[in-house]
């Protein structure tokens, strides 16, 4: 679902914290319950817990998407020029192709304008990969061999907030960006309701093992049907029971309720910096994109970029991009390759 709402919040930054438009805000507020838990509607006062979080994660996705640098040209000129291009993509033919058949750009076209705008603009991820290898470096007049090194190379390139202007492209990464913190805060009610039904299945086991102890046993009037107990260790029973009851009414305790649940997401909101996080990146790169020291006499490149960096760490070297709709290449027609290919065996 496409929340046009927030584009009119990031359409503009504020000047000092706080003040977003009451009725945007409100609309803001349910979309994150929508994302996490709809019952969270059923407790007193629900929005008014929720503003605060809400609007400085606004305000916290506004100020980061703005801090990543303008649009650089991702077309031949640019790549040859750009070393920065130039390291994530191994041609400038493998730009081309990451921008015309890209996950992103496909679902652009499917609801694009005709004839496309002249001019795209885009979001470029792509994931860093470092790699100790041996390798070999002139020392002076001298070849030195299994020279340990480290190789850079990016993979899994996205590009996605297609548009035709900067300015949509950045709210759209907003947009993506409020969404994921919404989404940090679901997985931490889903982690804590998965680790309560796992408890509370324990506690059953245990129960049935204590029953089958007791029986065992011939405690109470099982005796009057047995020939004899049997020695058990029922201290240990007891304790094992005694310790994970104890560790499931802490759990309930933090977590089983929805007012608890809520606390649980304004806390996350409330902090998204833990979450989501910005770091520049600076590489000294030679023309096979291995690792060189700074004032090396090898012919190199000095590139910087900036990784957005995701809760669990995840790094994703982040560009906006522009470039020209008339390089993309023709889309292929599967049916068409499909119909070729059955005939062509017949």
């Amino acid at each position: 679902m496409a929340f046009r709402f927030l584009y009119s919040i990031f359409a503009t930054t504020p000047s000092q914290p706080a003040k977003f438009d009451k009725a945007l805000m409100l609309r803001a507020i349910e979309r994150a319950v929508d994302g996490t838990d709809l019952r969270l509607r059923a407790v007193s006062h629900y929005r008014r817990q929720l503003w605060p979080a809400v609007e400085k994660t606004i305000d916290f996705v506004v100020n980061f998407v703005n801090a990543l640098p303008p649009p650089i040209a991702a077309d031949r000129a640019g790549y040859l020029a750009d070393p920065r291009l130039r390291a994530l993509f191994a041609s400038p033919e493998s730009l081309r192709e990451v921008l015309s058949f890209s996950d992103g750009m496909r679902d652009y076209l499917k609801q694009a304008p005709t004839p496309l705008p002249d001019r795209l603009y885009a979001a470029l991820g792509a994931i860093r990969v470092e790699k100790n290898v041996l390798g070999i470096e002139m020392d002076g007049e001298m070849l030195r061999r299994d020279v340990p090194q480290v190789t850079v190379n990016f993979c899994e390139h996205r590009l996605v907030c297609l548009s035709d202007n900067e300015q949509d492209t950045r709210r759209e990464l907003m947009r993506r960006g409020f969404d994921y913190l919404v989404g940090v805060a679901l997985q931490a009610l889903t982690t804590s309701r998965v680790q309560k039904t796992q408890l509370e299945q324990q506690q059953r086991r245990l129960l049935q093992q204590k029953s089958g102890l007791l029986k065992k046993a011939h405690v109470g009037l099982d005796f009057l049907t047995g020939n004899g107990g049997e020695s058990v260790d029922m201290n240990t029973i007891e304790q094992q029971l005694q310790a994970l009851e104890s560790e499931l009414d802490q759990l309930r305790a933090d977590s089983s309720t929805l007012d608890q649940y809520l606390a649980k997401v304004v806390a996350i909101l409330s902090e998204p910096e833990q979450y989501l996080r910005l770091e520049p990146v600076t590489l000294t790169l030679d023309h096979a994109n291995t690792k060189v020291a700074a004032g090396s006499p090898q012919l190199t490149n000095t590139i910087s970029f900036n990784e957005i960096v995701l809760e669990n760490e995840r790094r994703i070297a982040a560009l906006f991009v522009h470039f020209p709709s008339g390089d993309l290449l023709p889309q292929p027609d599967f049916f068409k390759e499909a119909n070729r290919l059955l005939y062509s065996v017949r």
